[in-house]
């Protein structure tokens, strides 16, 4: 399909404008920004529409839309654009996407409300629909809410908010390789095992015959035979042989996948060598989401260039309040 320059500087404008705006946009706007004749901007839009690459909204909040030719025309790649889906259960609703958050009660005493600015066809959501919106690229942000009202004009949602979860934007390195690595060795005895457990308080540890890992036990491993009267038994008789490794350098959102994935509480986070440094549990990441971060996670939240941080989805998700 062959444009003219005008419709193509128009057709620029108007999507950078409903990027910016994400509503309807008038043709006196784009007027404005290229310095045209309105009546021009008026004519030109018609044989736009005509092509198929503009959508027109009737009222007096009404205006233009870009079609997904529009872009595909301009060679503006879809994939450029990081999506935030909306769920409806299971099912992810298509065509639409979200691209602004704003929670606008957060101080309210018993409910949070929480505008949903989405790109597509608000008609597709109903008052009393419940809706999982995310997960964020970069943070994991995940929204749950039911639907309470609609503006189809300007594409929000209302949500009464059910619940909020992140995963902060944190490398597997960062949270699993803790000052010392507690390991075992195949030839200790249960004793040995629920001794280490006990002393530094943790769940589970892998088994390392020198700088090779052969196993992973966990506490619930040693509490089974302790039950069964094992106290001298070798930990190679009851260690896991086939325990499951992450590299420090995967997202902690992707531990959590993995662990669902294989149904495990712990990941053996190893370096571009394959060597063992640390260990990640479900509860390290489920202290993550909850708030309670370690000095030590702070600082490195802090040490962040705001590119690798949380301001990421601020690209894409805008809060009215700070979380």
């Amino acid at each position: 399909m062959e444009l003219t320059v005008i419709q193509k500087e128009i057709l620029q404008e108007l999507i950078a404008i409903y990027k910016e705006k994400n509503r309807a946009v008038k043709g006196t706007e784009i007027a404005i920004r290229l310095n045209r004749n309105p009546g021009t901007i008026r004519n030109q839009m018609q044989a736009l529409r005509a092509l198929n690459l503009v959508d027109g909204v009737p009222g007096p909040k009404g205006g233009y839309v870009p079609t997904s030719e529009a872009y595909r025309v301009l060679g503006l790649d879809e994939e450029e654009e990081i999506i935030v889906p909306i769920y409806k259960g299971d099912e992810r609703v298509e065509g639409v996407s979200v691209v602004k958050i704003e929670f606008d009660t957060v101080t309210h005493e018993k409910h949070c409300s929480s505008k949903i600015y989405i790109r597509g066809d608000t008609k597709k959501f109903n008052v009393g629909d419940v809706l999982k919106i995310g997960p964020t690229y970069h943070n994991k942000i995940v929204i749950i809410g039911k639907v309470v009202g609609r503006d189809d004009i300007n594409h929000i949602l209302l949500l009464d908010v059910m619940g909020v979860a992140s995963v902060p934007n944190l490398l597997v390195g960062d949270v699993g390789i803790k000052k010392k690595l507690y390991y075992l060795k195949p030839d200790d005895t249960i004793k040995d095992a629920a001794k280490l457990l006990a002393y530094n308080n943790i769940s589970g540890a892998p088994v390392m015959e020198g700088d090779k890992l052969v196993g992973i036990l966990s506490l619930h491993d040693v509490a089974l035979a302790l039950a069964d009267g094992k106290v001298d038994e070798k930990v190679e008789k009851i260690m896991s042989k086939r325990p499951i490794t992450i590299s420090a350098k995967e997202k902690i959102y992707n531990a959590l996948l993995t662990m669902d994935k294989y149904d495990v509480g712990r990941l053996i986070v190893v370096d571009d060598n394959n060597k063992v440094v640390g260990i990640i549990t479900r509860t390290d990441i489920l202290r993550l989401i909850e708030g309670v971060l370690t000095p030590n996670v702070i600082k490195k939240l802090s040490d962040m260039e705001p590119s690798k941080c949380s301001k990421c989805d601020t690209q894409q998700i805008e809060t009215a309040a700070k979380q």
